[in-house]
């Protein structure tokens, strides 16, 4: 495998040189969207509340197998009222694995038009990765003693597309050891 260097590099040549990151796939998440409903222009501003409740989904990766929980939570995104459709996402919803672990996780981004695509003024129900910028940064509540303790020390961002109302989330862990798994977060008494 062929390092990569920083582009920042460039700008601060006194400091020891860094190379980029790899992305390590972990799990594909796709979330069954329920009911949703929108508080418009909050305080009098360009600024509405969405809420999107979360009925559902499935979750799979190499090292996570479980479902969503029905219900268990919601995205209350901040919609910018702006020459495009623009909005600042903020979710919160449980897996239960297929081993009967309960596993929080909470996921901050922005959904956005790509450049150079216009705005229809409607939400479509499949938007593609050529059309958006769908993206979350994911953080997790696993259990200390299960086999999942690992999501707790992971920084891990959400790929994003929406397919037939569902929302699509490949989920990659930022890492400078490719290819080896994460480790549990433990505390020593």
């Amino acid at each position: 495998m062929s390092v990569r260097l920083s582009p920042g590099n460039g700008f601060t040549p006194q400091a020891p040189p860094m190379r980029l990151p790899h992305l390590e796939h972990e799990y594909r998440l796709i979330a069954d969207m329920g009911d949703e409903y929108e508080i418009p222009k909050i305080h009098g501003t360009g600024l509405s509340r969405s809420v999107s409740t979360i009925a559902g989904g499935t979750i799979e990766g190499p090292r996570i197998k479980g479902k969503v929980l029905d219900n268990s939570g919601a995205d209350w995104a901040t919609r910018v009222h702006s020459e495009k459709i623009f909005y600042k996402l903020e979710a919160r919803y449980t897996v239960l694995t297929d081993d009967g672990f309960y596993i929080l996780v909470n996921a901050k981004g922005v959904f956005g038009l790509g450049p150079d695509i216009p705005d229809s003024g409607k939400e479509e129900p499949t938007c593609s990765q050529d059309e958006i910028e769908y993206f979350s940064h994911l953080s997790y509540e696993a259990p200390g003693d299960s086999p999942y303790n690992w999501l707790n020390s992971i920084v891990a961002v959400g790929v994003m597309t929406m397919w037939e109302n569902k929302v699509v989330i490949d989920a990659y862990r930022l890492t400078n050891f490719p290819g080896k798994e994460a480790e549990g977060v433990y505390v020593v008494n």
